[in-house]
Formats: C-alpha cells, sequence, structure tokens
C-alpha cells in the first residue's frame, strides 16, 4: 500500500487600489495556468512568512496581510500526494515587480472581473469570490476598497 504524502503551501490574494479601481495580481505558472502567488512551508516558519517569502520570490513584492482572512483550498497535484494551501488576503505594501522566471511566465493586475475570467481552476475562483465577499463585508460603503 503506497502512502500519501501531504504537501502544505502558503500564498496570498493581492489588492490594490490603482486610480481608484481595485486590481488583483494574478500570477501566469510555466505550466500555463493563472493562481495566485503560494509557495511550500521550509522549516520552522509561520503560515504568513511562507506567504510573505513566496510572494516575495515569485513576484518581488511586499505584502501587509488584512486581519481576519484565512482559507484553505484542497487538491492532489500528482498521484499519492495531497496539497494543503492556505490563503491569506494581503495589499501591496512595496517591493519592485520582478517575477522569478525559473517558476512564472508573467504577472498582471486585474481587475475584479478580469481576475474571474483568467483564473485556471474552481478551486481558485471559489477563493477569490471569498476574499471578494470578505473585502465587502469588512467594507460596506466601498471607501477603501472600491468594489467595481
Amino acid at each position: 500500500m503506497t502512502e500519501t504524502r501531504k504537501e502544505i503551501s502558503c500564498g496570498a490574494v493581492i489588492i490594490r487600489v490603482n486610480h481608484g479601481k481595485l486590481q488583483v495580481l494574478v500570477i501566469r505558472q510555466k505550466q500555463g495556468h493563472w493562481c495566485f502567488p503560494k509557495g511550500h512551508v521550509e522549516g520552522s516558519e509561520t503560515e504568513h512568512e511562507t506567504a510573505a517569502r513566496e510572494i516575495k520570490e515569485e513576484t518581488g513584492l511586499d505584502v501587509r496581510f488584512l486581519d481576519g482572512f484565512r482559507e484553505c483550498t484542497y487538491y492532489s497535484p500528482e498521484p499519492g500526494v495531497e496539497k494543503k494551501v492556505v490563503y491569506f488576503l494581503a495589499e501591496m505594501s512595496g517591493g519592485r515587480e520582478k517575477i522569478q522566471e525559473e517558476e512564472l511566465l508573467e504577472m498582471h493586475w486585474a481587475s475584479v472581473i478580469d481576475t474571474e475570467a483568467l483564473l485556471s481552476y474552481p478551486n481558485d475562483a471559489e477563493l477569490f469570490h471569498k476574499a471578494i465577499a470578505f473585502l465587502h463585508k469588512e467594507d460596506p460603503d466601498g471607501v477603501r476598497w472600491p468594489l467595481n
């Protein structure tokens, strides 16, 4: 009987406001699919430390995590492997955009509607819907996060 290997990664849905519009960072991995930045936990890192490191490595950006949002997705990237990905919601706080060419083809700041259309997998779309609902709940007037 083959033992199932369990992997844990952490990442974030990253947002910013540009010219009064909410934008979301999406990345296209070498395999061609669009998703959110994430990566494997290393050593004794916390979930937030892993997410921040992976975001910096993949995109060159620094982020500030928004309190109260933590969602998990689960999938099997290959037979015998179960993967859990912990996602946070974060806003860009600095850094300089630079893709990690070994892993990514491109990154793009997309509108809310375009993000939904770009995402390759249903579990990422569901995560994105939860993030937008969280923003709306936290800011019902849309003052800080214009949800258009």
